[in-house]
């Protein structure tokens, strides 16, 4: 046989086969079909409220991957496409694949996060916080959520919905240190806080990991009070406290941990962590949590 008509019998061998393969979704069988399905992107807070149609997302990339745990699809969605709650339209090739797994973080934007192209196993990814010399302003408003679903067969009519919900991975905190200035003989210098500590990464199961690193947030001083407004953090470890220090020129003047009612500093995740110092007379310490962007309102007599 020559080498002409050995390439033509492999051809039409190869179409053979490859019409067998496929002839149980294009027939009247379809036994062995995926069956396509639509998935939805749901965001709540920490009291489980929908939050979907908030803004607060303003983008979500979802990746898929398969029983394996290796990369299928990667699909991004922007702020519009969450709020409207636009469905994914999840379409398997066949064979298709035993389950599916998604992986879906939002707001990625403000912290060190994989290129789509780049992620080929579920392993490869990870949020790591942007540090300079070991320390962060505020993070981002990190949202993950994950959900494994198994694949069905035996018809090309759609399966049942499936939703992955996505919940708060930060916390906020609030600074205040009231008569600062003049607690500390009105000197003239840089004051500034420094909150200690938390680990910079979540892995590719949404769990903390990595290095420690400080939170030097963006501070303002009026009347002798210092103040940070709202900023992001990663959560300390379970049930550990953030200690912050109140710096003048880069040295420390003033430590603490806890309230004068021996309450902690422990943010809570997707709320926020109130932290008011009063330096009038005598020092005083509150710690008040307070649910997202709601801060609690300190009267200075």
């Amino acid at each position: 046989m020559s080498n002409a008509k050995k390439k033509s019998f492999l051809l039409a061998a190869t179409l053979l086969l490859l019409t067998g393969l496929l002839s149980s979704c294009l027939k009247e069988d379809f036994s062995d079909c995926p069956r396509p399905f639509r998935l939805f992107i749901k965001a709540v807070d920490a009291d489980e409220k929908d939050i979907t149609e908030s803004g607060d997302v303003q983008q979500v990339i979802l990746f898929v991957f398969n029983e394996n745990g290796e990369i299928v699809d990667a699909v991004l969605l922007d702020a519009a496409a969450v709020k409207s709650r636009k469905p994914v339209d999840i379409k398997l090739d066949y064979p298709g694949h035993q389950s599916l797994t998604f992986v879906a973080w939002g707001n990625t934007g403000g912290v060190d996060f994989p290129d789509k192209a780049s992620v080929k196993q579920l392993s490869d990814l990870y949020a790591k916080l942007k540090a300079q010399s070991g320390a962060v302003q505020s993070a981002s408003d990190l949202f993950y959520g994950n959900l494994s679903v198994p694949v069905e067969y035996g018809s090309i009519e759609p399966a049942g919905d499936q939703t992955v919900t996505i919940r708060r991975k930060t916390a906020q905190v609030f600074i205040s240190a009231i008569h600062l200035k003049q607690w500390y003989g009105n000197k003239e210098g840089n004051y500034s806080f420094r909150l200690k500590e938390s680990l910079n990464t979540y892995d590719q199961n949404g769990n903390l990991t990595g290095t420690a690193v400080n939170y030097i947030p963006v501070t303002q001083l009026q009347d002798g009070t210092l103040t940070a407004p709202v900023f992001n953090t990663y959560p300390t470890g379970s049930g550990q406290s953030y200690t912050l220090e109140i710096l003048f020129n880069g040295e420390v003047i003033y430590t603490a941990n806890k309230g004068s009612d021996g309450k902690a500093f422990v943010p809570e995740v997707g709320r926020l962590l109130n932290i008011i110092i009063d330096f009038r007379g005598g020092v005083s310490v509150m710690v008040v949590i307070t649910p997202w962007d709601v801060v609690h309102q300190y009267v200075v007599i």
